[in-house]
């Protein structure tokens, strides 16, 4: 949404991001206002709270908004703007489309109705959507999600071999030479770390110089630790919970990997093929879409494919190299939030011509 908002021609159009007051928010928000896009909070207790729609409405007129667009994590959520579809023109996101119990569904497709378009982020989930909601399909586009090339470039060319050394000894607790394994993921069963951690195992048994790094958090995080326990292999994993300084961290990595069981697109890949790095994740959702030649694919919930797929990057740097570069090539040409937010501006005009 950020990105979007940002990258938007604003000689053609003037973003305006309307969001709860959740503190959770409030840095996020802040990056909005740097890039003076106006902030407009919405004073709501929780999801369910029908001040959403008053003050949205009251919003809606008093800044003489044209297009209203949601953002729908959960196929459930955004009621309250799809109420508000029948008096403005909608737009809807669609991040991680599933199919929703029957009274919830019900009333979605009844919504989708006033909807003038329906975004899908991959193919995946564009085929997802069209199956669950047929009378929609001919509303529903793919616009992959893209990053921020120029602020990746930017804080890459800042970090250090220093930099790297001292994230490797002092966050990683990892020796200079240490082969490094990253992945940056809620720490939700869906994001399937626990098949990462099943096959260090069998990776270190012939590797015995790889630990492999776990960034976030998440609901998991007690099952993950007892884990690691029960696999004895506390000198080859760590959980580093939330963390900052994010391109840092990948750059002092040598793969990235994200075993995920469901995904609907994969942003986290993007990123780390900025840096550049070699990446191994589960074929499910869009990420297929995100990895071609840049790196390798495995089954979800198959840690023996995993160590399989790991095994042959830690003992070929040649390929590594390639599928780095290629990566980074590939997320330069496809996945760039200009090119994005160009493809959202084709929608909106299309809908305001019509």
């Amino acid at each position: 949404m950020f990105l979007l908002a940002k990258f938007l021609d604003k000689e053609k159009f003037t973003p305006i991001l309307a969001c709860s007051q959740y503190p959770e928010l409030d840095k996020w928000c802040e990056n909005f206002e740097k890039e003076e896009i106006k902030v407009i909070r919405i004073n709501v207790k929780h999801k369910h709270d029908p001040r959403h729609f008053t003050q949205l409405k009251k919003i809606i007129k008093k800044e003489e908004i044209d297009l209203l667009h949601a953002h729908i994590w959960n196929p459930a959520s955004c009621r309250f703007a799809y109420m508000l579809g029948a008096k403005i023109p909608l737009v809807t996101t669609e991040h991680d489309p599933f199919r929703l119990p029957t009274f919830k569904n019900f009333f979605k497709k009844r919504s989708l109705d006033k909807v003038k378009k329906i975004i899908a982020i991959s193919q995946n989930n564009k085929k997802l959507l069209s199956d669950l909601y047929p009378k929609q399909a001919h509303k529903i586009e793919l616009i992959h999600n893209g990053i921020d090339t120029t602020w990746w470039q930017s804080q890459l060319l800042r970090i250090t071999e220093d930099d790297i050394k001292s994230t490797k000894k002092e966050v990683f607790g990892a020796k200079e030479d240490t082969f490094i394994v990253t992945c940056i993921a809620e720490l939700h069963e869906r994001k399937g770390q626990k098949y990462l951690l099943q096959a260090i195992p069998e990776i270190v048994a012939d590797f015995p110089n790889t630990k492999v790094v776990l960034i976030g958090d998440g609901p998991n995080r007690g099952n993950l630790e007892k884990l690691i326990k029960k696999l004895k292999i506390e000198r080859h994993a760590i959980l580093l919970g939330k963390k900052k300084r994010i391109p840092r961290l990948l750059k002092s990595s040598n793969i990235f990997c994200l075993p995920s069981r469901r995904e609907g697109f994969g942003l986290v890949n993007l990123e780390a093929m900025m840096i550049p790095l070699p990446i191994i994740a589960s074929e499910v959702g869009g990420i297929p879409e995100i990895i071609k030649n840049n790196g390798i694919l495995v089954a979800p919930e198959d840690s023996k494919e995993l160590a399989k797929a790991l095994k042959k990057l830690i003992s070929n740097p040649k390929l590594r190299i390639q599928m780095a570069e290629a990566g980074y090539q590939r997320v330069h040409s496809h996945f760039n939030a200009k090119k994005m937010a160009e493809e959202y501006e084709k929608v909106y005009s299309e809908i305001f011509s019509s």
